[in-house]
């Protein structure tokens, strides 16, 4: 059973030239039992993702975002 389910999430900041993408169009599922690591360089957009799945920060845009 999916506990969490991810789709198309993005996250800019900026405007025009200055635009950054921090998280552009990730989509994941995430099922009952199992163990995710969140792991990438720095400036990769691990906390930003986890800011917005936790309820700190709001996405630019996404398809869906659910959880059990």
């Amino acid at each position: 059973m999916e506990i969490l389910k991810v789709e198309n999430l993005s996250k800019t900041y900026g405007k025009g030239e200055t635009t950054v993408k921090a998280i552009d169009n990730i989509s994941f599922s995430v099922e009952e039992g199992e163990f995710v690591a969140i792991i990438g360089p720095s400036g990769s957009g691990k906390s930003t993702m986890l800011h917005i799945l936790g309820g700190v920060d709001r996405p630019s845009s996404r398809k869906g975002l659910y959880s059990r």
